[in-house]
C-alpha cells in the first residue's frame, strides 16, 4: 500500500510541474535561423504566461533535425525579463533576431537599451557580445563589450551635441563565458 501512495505522490509532482509550464500560452516571438551551423533552420520561441500579473516569459530553442522534426535543446524562464514595466529596472524585450548564427536579444530600458548576443559553441549558448545605452547624469553612457575577444569600449556622449566627452577602451576577458541556460539579463552589468 505504501508503494502506491509514494507512486501517486510522485505522479502528482510530475503532473503539477508540467502544468506550470503549460501557462505559457501567448506567443511573443517565433523565429527561424541556423544556430548550430548545420544548414537547417532552427526554431526559437518566446511565450508569455498571460495569466500571471508579472507576465513572465519562457524561451525555448529547438534544433531542426534532418528528418524535419525539432529537438528542444534549451528552455529558460530566467534568460528574459518579464514584461511587467512598473518597476524601476523594467527591461522589455522588443526584438529577437538571428544573424549569421548569432541569437540577438534587444531589450528596452526606461532610459536606454540592452543588446545581448549569444552563439552556440561548446555545446551551449554563450554570451559573446553586450551593448548598453543608458541615459545618465551628464550624458548617454555607452558600453560595447565583445566578450569573445575581451575588448570593451565605454563612452560618455553629450545629449545635445553627440560629442564624445569621455572614451576608454580596455581588455577584460571573461572565462567561462556566461551561459544562456542560467543567464539573468540584469544580474550582471558589464
Amino acid at each position: 500500500m505504501m508503494k502506491y501512495v509514494i507512486l501517486v505522490f510522485f505522479l502528482l509532482i510530475v503532473v503539477i510541474s508540467n502544468a506550470q509550464n503549460n501557462n505559457y500560452t501567448k506567443m511573443v516571438f517565433n523565429i527561424n535561423g541556423d544556430l548550430n551551423k548545420d544548414g537547417l533552420e532552427d526554431l526559437v520561441t518566446i511565450k508569455e504566461d498571460a495569466s500571471n500579473a508579472d507576465k513572465p516569459l519562457l524561451l525555448e530553442i529547438k534544433f531542426k533535425q534532418k528528418d524535419g522534426k525539432y529537438l528542444s535543446v534549451l528552455k529558460s524562464e530566467t534568460g528574459l525579463m518579464s514584461k511587467k514595466s512598473n518597476k524601476i529596472d523594467a527591461c522589455i524585450l522588443e526584438e529577437l533576431t538571428i544573424k549569421k548564427g548569432i541569437l540577438i536579444f534587444r531589450n528596452q530600458l526606461m532610459k536606454g537599451s540592452l543588446l545581448h548576443k549569444f552563439r552556440y559553441q561548446h555545446k551551449h549558448f554563450e554570451l559573446i557580445g553586450y551593448t548598453c545605452h543608458n541615459a545618465g547624469a551628464g550624458g548617454v553612457q555607452f558600453t560595447d563589450y565583445n566578450l569573445a575577444t575581451g575588448e570593451k569600449v565605454e563612452k560618455l556622449i553629450d545629449y545635445q551635441t553627440d560629442k564624445i566627452l569621455k572614451e576608454t577602451t580596455t581588455s577584460e576577458k571573461v572565462n567561462p563565458l556566461p551561459n544562456l541556460k542560467n543567464f539573468v539579463p540584469l544580474d550582471l552589468m558589464y
